[in-house]
C-alpha cells in the first residue's frame, strides 16, 4: 500500500510540474510585457511548479527507500527501474506467484487477441486487461531500452520488417521484457538482453 500512495503522490506532482512548466512557457513566448495580474499568475504558477518538484523529489526518496533491502524489487529495477518495479508489485502482487511467464504478462494486459471490427479485422492486438498504469510505465522502459544495444538493432528491425510501424515495435519490447521478469523473480541472477532480443523480428505481410 503505501508504495502505491507513493506511486500515485509521484504522478500527480509531475503532471502539476509539466502544466506549470507549460503556463511560464506560455507567459515568456506573448512578446509583449505582463500585466500585473499577469505576473500575479506567473509566480503562482512559478511556486506551484517548485512545491510540485520537491514533493515529487520526496515520493522518489521514500519509493527507493520502500524498495531499498527488497532483492526481487531491485532485481526487476535493474530491467525497467524502480519506480516500474514498485508498481508492478503493488498492482500485480509476487511475480513469483503467476504459474509462467506468460501469465504474469497477460495479468499485465500484454498478452495477444484477435480483434476484427470496422477498422481491424482478424489482427493480433494486446488484450489491454489489468491497470493502464502498468502497461504505460512498461512502455517508458521499452522506449529506453529502444534507445541502447542489443534492443536498439532489434527495435529497428522490427520498425522495417512492420513497415514503420514504430509505436507497435515498443510494444514488442515490452511484450518480451515482460517475459524476462517473472524468471529473473523466479530463478533470480540478471535478465539476458542479448538472449531477448538475440533472435531478428521476421517480415510482416500486409
Amino acid at each position: 500500500m503505501a508504495i502505491r500512495v507513493a506511486w500515485r503522490t509521484t504522478r500527480r506532482r509531475r503532471q502539476s510540474c509539466g502544466a506549470g512548466a507549460e503556463a511560464i512557457g506560455r507567459g515568456r513566448s506573448v512578446g509583449v510585457r505582463l500585466q500585473p495580474w499577469s505576473r500575479r499568475l506567473l509566480r503562482w504558477y512559478a511556486r506551484r511548479a517548485l512545491r510540485s518538484k520537491r514533493q515529487l523529489q520526496r515520493a522518489r526518496r521514500e519509493l527507493t527507500r520502500l524498495g531499498r533491502g527488497h532483492p526481487l524489487l531491485e532485481a526487476q529495477a535493474q530491467v525497467v527501474g524502480l519506480p516500474t518495479a514498485c508498481v508492478l508489485w503493488a498492482y500485480l502482487g509476487d511475480p513469483r506467484g503467476y504459474e509462467s511467464a506468460g501469465a504474469y504478462r497477460k495479468a499485465m494486459g500484454l498478452n495477444l487477441k484477435e480483434r476484427s471490427s470496422g477498422r481491424y479485422q482478424g489482427q493480433l492486438k494486446i488484450s489491454k486487461r489489468g491497470v493502464a498504469v502498468v502497461r504505460r510505465l512498461l512502455f517508458f522502459a521499452a522506449l529506453r531500452w529502444s534507445q541502447r544495444e542489443p534492443v536498439r538493432r532489434w527495435y529497428r528491425s522490427k520498425k522495417k520488417a512492420e513497415r514503420g510501424g514504430g509505436k507497435s515495435a515498443v510494444v514488442a519490447i515490452m511484450r518480451k521484457l515482460a517475459l524476462g521478469l517473472q524468471p529473473l523473480a523466479v530463478r533470480g541472477g540478471v535478465v539476458d538482453v542479448r538472449r531477448l532480443f538475440g533472435k531478428q523480428p521476421a517480415a510482416v505481410s500486409k
